[in-house]
């Protein structure tokens, strides 16, 4: 009797049990596999949701929250809003759209986004301030092609991991200051193919871990002598294609990483202004494009980088007791041998200022280098064409002067104010014999007084 009961009893759990599993399967399925969104197609580890191509206008409902990985390209969606996405996704496609308008906050669910692509949106022209808050964890974002004319100065702020950040061929005209200064891992920026007209100060405020910057493709005409300052670890530049007449050689010195560096198709000046680039590619250890002088005539279609000292000799130069000081003109001992030999016709005392500086001598190099104009007619009618007096300096044969190049005539006595201050020193004094020797002239002398005396006391 105990053993029937005792059976009956097992039999009854065993029954209970299964109908308890049967039950827990079925509330528990639908959300452990839950249904794809229509028109999409889904895959489990990682989970993935693919809705491209479909030319759906909004985000589709229904997207499982755990989903990793979002597919959206190449529909027609129009805005993107808040709520829109799960929490898990860490990969999102949004490119090939017609993306106006991003809510700001769109994504401030997606705490472990890494990737996200918006390129290829040729209506997306603005965007919210807030439009990328919460993407911590964001490590590449793609905006390129999207006609965007303006970033907002908050856009990328406190995009901590963001590593690689596409922004070319927009509409893009200026770039705010500390626009970028959150970046602090960033090492991919791509801003070539807009209008960008200038670099400031604080533009790349910042960007301590940058390694590749490419500008090239722009309007830029002027970058701020402290525009590379954060990027000291920059090893790539591309500034190519752009308006630049002149280069400051501090922003070059900054960017004391930089082993790439493209700057031809730029009209680049070659005069005074183009000798602290100049100066800097003596000390660089690059890889770098051509430079190609467009003006003044006379150096056009040269290349700034092997230019001689020769060309600058009459440049001025920063006061070196201050930074915005008077200049001075400063010429080594190889040039002074080529302006004391060959003096202009006339030259004004004020043309020049005496220094005992010396400018160090450029190496040589298998490049012929170009003179001076025959006659100022020559000179480029701009802001960079020679002075009146530079103008004037005659033509030296060319194996002449580079006969004496380094073996200046120590006979040949400095002229005016060209003369260091001491210039009577016997390094610099005549090695020809005057034809009145000091003891003839006291003897004269002497002769003078007798004869006076003579006269005076009979």
């Amino acid at each position: 009797m105990e053993t029937r009961r005792t059976v009956t009893g097992s039999r009854n759990f065993k029954g209970g049990l299964t109908l308890w599993l049967i039950l827990w399967l079925l509330v528990m399925k639908p959300g452990r596999v839950a249904p794809c969104p229509k028109l999409c197609v889904c895959y489990p580890t990682p989970m993935t949701v693919s809705c491209q191509s479909q030319n759906l206008t909004i985000v589709p409902a229904g997207v499982p929250y755990d989903s990793q990985r979002v597919f959206l390209q190449n529909n027609r969606i129009t805005e993107l809003r808040a709520d829109s996405f799960g929490f898990e996704t860490q990969v999102l496609w949004l490119y090939g759209n017609n993306i106006t308008w991003i809510e700001a906050g769109a994504f401030s669910n997606l705490r472990v986004l890494e990737e996200l692509d918006l390129g290829d949106n040729p209506s997306l022209r603005h965007l919210e301030g807030g439009a990328f808050r919460g993407l911590e964890k964001l490590q590449s974002l793609h905006m390129h092609r999207c006609k965007l004319a303006t970033l907002p100065h908050d856009l990328f702020h406190k995009l901590y991991s963001l590593q690689f950040l596409y922004l070319q061929e927009n509409q893009l005209h200026f770039l705010q200051d500390d626009l970028f200064s959150d970046l602090v891992n960033l090492n991919h920026l791509f801003l070539h193919g807009n209008r960008i007209r200038a670099l400031s100060e604080n533009v790349f405020r910042g960007l301590v871990n940058l390694d590749r910057l490419l500008l090239h493709d722009n309007r830029i005409r002027q970058v701020n002598r402290r525009a590379f300052r954060d990027l000291g670890r920059l090893t790539i530049l591309y500034l190519f294609n752009n308006s630049l007449a002149e280069l400051p050689g501090q922003a070059m010195k900054d960017a004391q990483g930089i082993q790439f560096l493209r700057l031809n198709g730029n009209p680049w000046s070659c005069g005074c202004e183009a000798l602290p680039l100049w100066e800097w590619f003596r000390d660089a250890r690059i890889s770098s494009s051509e430079l190609l002088c467009t003006s003044p005539s006379q150096r056009r279609g040269q290349d700034l980088r092997f230019l001689r000292e020769l060309d600058f000799a009459l440049c001025p130069l920063p006061d070196p007791g201050s930074m915005a000081g008077t200049t001075t003109t400063t010429f080594s001992t190889k040039t002074r041998w080529w302006f004391s030999k060959h003096k202009p016709a006339s030259s004004s005392k004020a043309s020049f200022q005496k220094s005992s500086e010396s400018v160090k001598s450029f190496p040589f190099a298998a490049v012929k280098p170009q003179y001076l104009p025959k006659t100022p007619t020559e000179a480029l009618s701009s802001k960079y064409e020679l002075s009146e007096h530079e103008a004037a300096l005659p033509k030296v044969d060319q194996e002449e002067y580079w006969s004496n190049y380094g073996n200046e005539d120590s006979s040949i006595r400095c002229y005016e104010l060209e003369c260091p201050p001491n210039y009577d020193n016997p390094s610099f004094s005549s090695s020809s014999s005057s034809p009145f020797t000091p003891s003839l002239l006291s003897l004269l002398s002497l002769s003078i007084v007798t004869l006076s005396l003579h006269f005076l006391f009979g």
